[in-house]
């Protein structure tokens, strides 16, 4: 007897089921497979793109490190920090090529785009900032000084680095102001920076940091003799296609960008400068 009220709440439940599926749906229209089908497609739909990003934010980084009262250094903790972000919502790390190629316009932008950058070559980018950007497999580049590369960072380091995913390119062959100087200064502080980057690294240099922003019309005129494409300025703002490639913007970051402050300017254009 128990066997048969089993079997009998069985049938009834399947009976029941079998209805609720076939009952009409918010306007009189069935719900059966084809609308539950249908409801499957669409939730397996991937989502659509939104616009495309408004531009590219180059993030500026000099020393990493516990020197108080210094905006141009940016605490270790803080750095994580920043990358952590990064790779939690998404980012897409961008070579100094990649960057090349879209203003050029032969590629276009991934979602949330972002390029990492270093200036003066401190060896704290090689002993603290290059284990965090290999964890995520981030994409980065460092602008050296040529004059004392060794009192910064080895050869060795730099084939390290460049080896990780690190862009290694001239900041200079000291840190002296270009626009302050002749042109025939200019002329060999860029020339003399390339040659021993390229004969120490085995590359060809295309792409250059202006030491303290300093530039002119000589300076843009000797790049482009030496076969630079692509030079950042300390100017803030983000990196779009028509800008002069050789006058890019970048995006400052010290100790004085906390994680709210970090947040406005990877993800908006005019963010509040601090």
């Amino acid at each position: 007897m128990r066997v048969f009220w089993l079997a009998a709440i069985v049938a009834a439940v399947v009976a029941a089921a079998l209805w609720f599926t076939a009952a009409p749906a918010p306007g009189g229209k069935p719900a059966g497979p084809v609308a539950t089908q249908k409801a499957a497609t669409q939730a397996q739909e991937p989502a659509r793109p939104g616009p495309p990003p408004a531009g590219v934010p180059v993030l500026m980084y000099h020393k990493i490190g516990p020197e108080a009262g210094n905006d141009a250094v940016i605490a270790e903790a803080r750095f994580a920090e920043h990358m952590e972000y990064l790779h939690r919502h998404g980012y897409r790390t961008l070579s100094l090529t990649e960057l090349e190629d879209y203003l050029a316009g032969r590629m276009e932008l991934p979602p949330k785009p972002v390029v990492i950058t270093f200036d003066d070559g401190y060896r704290d980018t090689y002993e603290v900032a290059l284990p965090i950007l290999k964890r995520y497999g981030f994409k980065s580049a460092i602008f050296v000084l040529l004059n004392d590369s060794e009192r910064y960072l080895t050869w060795t380091e730099m084939r390290e680095m460049k080896a990780a995913g690190m862009d290694v390119e001239p900041h200079g062959y000291t840190h002296r102001d270009l626009g302050a100087m002749s042109p025939a200064q200019q002329a060999a502080e860029i020339a003399k920076a390339k040659e021993i980057l390229d004969r120490g690294l085995g590359q060809d240099s295309r792409y250059f940091c202006y030491p303290n922003g300093s530039y002119d019309g000589s300076t843009l005129r000797l790049l482009r003799e030496n076969g630079f494409r692509l030079a950042v300025t300390i100017e803030p703002g983000w990196v779009k296609r028509g800008d002069n490639p050789l006058l890019l913007k970048r995006v400052w970051m010290g100790n004085g960008v906390d994680l709210r402050n970090f947040e406005a300017r990877v993800t908006r254009e005019n963010y509040p400068i601090l």
